[in-house]
């Protein structure tokens, strides 16, 4: 495969994967763009192993399969998947965070091998190593230079990912499967079997509410760290922000999830121009 038909080819792929990113990604600088859609892709194909396979010792197989093809592809060999050698090509010409990269693989295990978010803290140090881990990567491959860039990257994760894994809630209960941590669930007085039941409870209703406080609260340190507490020459530069972009889209998110009249069957949705007016304004 050619490389520009290898580039369209991942394009394609990070689109139909996390569509909010692949298009926040148009408004990064036209050097960069490529391989942004290299990780989004990346990361798309690994949050997708937990669909393909039908055991856990089947989704570590693939998880190792991308750990050495990454390898590969950075060393010049071609792996004959397009995700990879792009990315492989991506990591032979930028520094980016091997541990970042480690992170975001090793997270997925989660995926293929649990149902349930046994705590809150587990589901914090997740949502660290997958949403925050590609916030940091993105800022890495766009050059972001400012501080506090490793608490930006946390608080952008956890903002980010609370409302991923809120809206992800029908389509992941359906298939007996939950992101919500077994320890919150237990505080409002409901369980993941109720979930699992298509029973949405009081307490669900309450515990969707705190999380919304609380994707709120990390978004507003997220955007006190980029802009640096308003003190010149701290936050972000102009490229770095780019790489945020997607932060625009949480409060809206929020809106239409408090908007939803069932949490475990109805998926909250924003306009597409409503989408795409919301990054240009933030820009």
């Amino acid at each position: 495969m050619k490389e520009r038909e290898r580039d369209a080819t991942v394009q394609r792929m990070a689109r139909k994967a996390d569509p909010d990113r692949a298009i926040a990604a148009l408004f990064a600088p036209a050097s960069v763009r490529d391989d942004l859609f290299a990780l989004f892709a990346l990361n798309g194909e690994l949050a997708r192993i937990a669909e393909q396979v039908s055991e856990p010792g089947l989704g570590a197989i693939r998880l190792q399969w991308w750990r050495d093809a990454l390898e590969r592809a950075e060393a010049g060999e071609a792996t004959g998947h397009p995700v990879a050698d792009a990315f492989g090509d991506v990591l032979a010409r930028r520094n980016l965070s091997r541990e970042r990269i480690a992170g975001l693989i090793d997270a997925r295990s989660f995926d293929i091998g649990e149902t349930v978010m046994p705590d809150t803290r587990t589901l914090d140090a997740y949502l660290f190593d997958t949403t925050g881990g590609l916030f940091a990567l993105a800022a890495e491959i766009v050059g972001a230079e400012g501080e506090n860039q490793s608490l930006i990257a946390q608080a952008a994760g956890q903002a980010y990912g609370r409302v991923r894994v809120m809206r992800s809630l029908p389509a992941l209960a359906a298939k007996g499967r939950t992101y919500l941590a077994a320890d919150a669930l237990e505080k409002a007085g409901t369980a993941p079997a109720d979930i699992f039941g298509g029973n949405t409870t009081p307490g669900l209703i309450a515990l969707l509410g705190d999380m919304r406080e609380e994707a709120r609260a990390s978004l507003q340190e997220a955007r006190f760290h980029l802009r640096g507490a308003g003190m010149k020459g701290t936050g972000l530069d102009a490229a770095g922000q780019t790489a945020y972009l997607p932060l625009a889209l949480v409060e809206p998110y929020l809106k239409a999830l408090a908007k939803v009249k069932d949490p475990l069957h109805d998926i909250a949705r924003i306009n597409p121009l409503t989408r795409l007016w919301c990054l240009m304004r933030a820009r």
